[in-house]
């Protein structure tokens, strides 16, 4: 029997979008110390399945693929940093400007993987204490950063749900139209 699998679907930006983000974790890190995610590479989430059996995730991933090919690709704008309100923790990421065209390619995406809405972003640092953000933040509150840059496939990533190696890799890209 083939062992549990979790996967991750994501959207990556381009390779000069995920160089910034690691020069700002790492900035943030020097300030800091370390913090949840610092060497995770840039990208925005979309989906998470756990604890998967791989032979019948597979299938529904190809059908899949048809109704991606469906959407086309989407140009999204960087702009500036927000952060999740504090609970006993605070992300600090960078902000996908809203507009009615990007919400609707959003919908339509969720829609395809039957997910609920959720806030496109790029995080910079996850899960920080209270106590650190609140050194952290000021960095980020008024810098700006407005960038583009055009998302074409969804990327799929896969672990083992219980092996040794808990590193996502690459198992599979979708394109857009």
């Amino acid at each position: 029997m083939e062992a549990y699998k979790d996967y991750m679907m994501i959207l990556s930006p381009p390779a000069r979008i995920a160089e910034q983000v690691k020069k700002l974790k790492l900035a943030s890190e020097r300030l800091i110390g370390e913090f949840e995610g610092m060497h995770s590479k840039a990208h925005i989430s979309i989906k998470r399945l756990h604890r998967q059996k791989p032979f019948l995730t597979e299938s529904i991933l190809n059908q899949l693929e048809k109704e991606l090919s469906l959407i086309e690709p989407f140009t999204l704008q960087i702009h500036g940093f927000a952060h999740f309100l504090p609970t006993d923790f605070t992300t600090i990421y960078a902000a996908i400007l809203s507009t009615p065209a990007m919400e609707d390619w959003f919908k339509r995406l969720r829609n395809c993987l039957g997910e609920k809405k959720a806030v496109p972003h790029i995080t910079i640092a996850r899960q920080v204490p209270n106590d650190k953000a609140k050194k952290l933040w000021p960095k980020f509150k008024d810098r700006p950063w407005n960038e583009a840059f055009t998302v074409d496939k969804l990327t799929i990533l896969q672990k083992e749900t219980f092996g040794y190696d808990k590193s996502w890799k690459h198992f599979k890209d979708i394109h857009f139209r």
